[in-house]
């Protein structure tokens, strides 16, 4: 015989008054979990676009402090003072070659040093070679971590029969992009085309079997800001190492976009963009 407390009656009330609660309480803790989990992902966006926010106003604000303060003060000599010059630009190509193109200031001192008597000029032109030398170094060497880079040499006598620079596939993996879309593999033929003495320059010629792209390869190129786009995630950059009256060597790097310099950063709505595919 079945006992009384499992009648009909019973069990009804059993389950209006335990189980239609919890199964309120649950599906309230499911929407309170549901909206906590929102509201946090809401907070992580808004907080990560006033990061970039921030990053973009910290970069304008070092670019108007050099342009107002050092280049104010320590670019604009007494007239002849070239060492003056010359101390200054290291001091900026120490400190602010990520984000300030100083192509122009080479250049720049490289004229008025070309006008110089031979003996001043000699060590001036060393002085000036050098830092960029260093700039470059330390440039390659921040894209060679996430990129890939060959070196080169050509001979001048040679340069119309000569190998390419580079004729092979070269793969680079994204540290910052989506899993799926990491690795970047193209074929690329580096040719030096031919050579201008008198402005210690190459002309190179870039194919990645769909496109080519030809320029001059100056001194004073450098490879976080003088670079060449491929694609919305791939650079590359030919970067002139030396230049002596019968050779010259070069590199070629490969490298992710986010690597480059501060004007080749992407909008915040293209990170945003890519965030959200990340969810979905």
């Amino acid at each position: 015989m079945r006992p009384s407390w499992l009648s009909f009656e019973n069990l009804k009330w059993w389950v209006g008054t335990l189980a239609i609660p919890a199964t309120l309480g649950f599906v309230t803790y499911q929407y309170q979990r549901i909206s906590a989990e929102r509201v946090a992902e809401e907070s992580r966006y808004k907080l990560y676009t006033e990061l970039l926010s921030k990053r973009e106003e910290a970069d304008t604000a070092v670019r108007r402090g050099v342009f107002e303060k050092v280049l104010g003060t320590y670019l604009n000599p007494t007239a002849g003072d070239i060492d003056q010059s010359l101390v200054a630009l290291e001091m900026l190509a120490l400190n602010f070659h990520e984000s300030v193109n100083l192509s122009p200031l080479f250049w720049q001192l490289d004229s008025q040093i070309a006008k110089e008597p031979e003996a001043l000029r000699e060590r001036h032109l060393d002085h000036l070679q050098r830092i960029a030398s260093n700039v470059k170094d330390r440039q390659v060497e921040v894209l060679e971590v996430a990129g890939v880079k060959r070196d080169g040499t050509i001979s001048f006598e040679d340069i119309d029969t000569s190998e390419p620079i580079v004729d092979e596939e070269l793969s680079f993996e994204d540290p910052d992009a989506r899993q799926a879309q990491r690795v970047h593999k193209r074929h690329f033929t580096v040719e030096v085309v031919e050579h201008d003495a008198a402005n210690r320059r190459l002309l190179v010629r870039v194919h990645d079997g769909v496109r080519q792209w030809v320029f001059w390869a100056d001194p004073f190129d450098f490879p976080l800001v003088d670079f060449a786009r491929i694609s919305k995630s791939e650079r590359f950059s030919v970067i002139l190492r030396s230049y002596a009256p019968d050779s010259a060597q070069l590199s070629f790097i490969y490298f992710p976009s986010s690597r480059s310099g501060a004007k080749d950063k992407p909008y915040i709505d293209d990170l945003l963009s890519d965030l959200l595919n990340a969810r979905r």
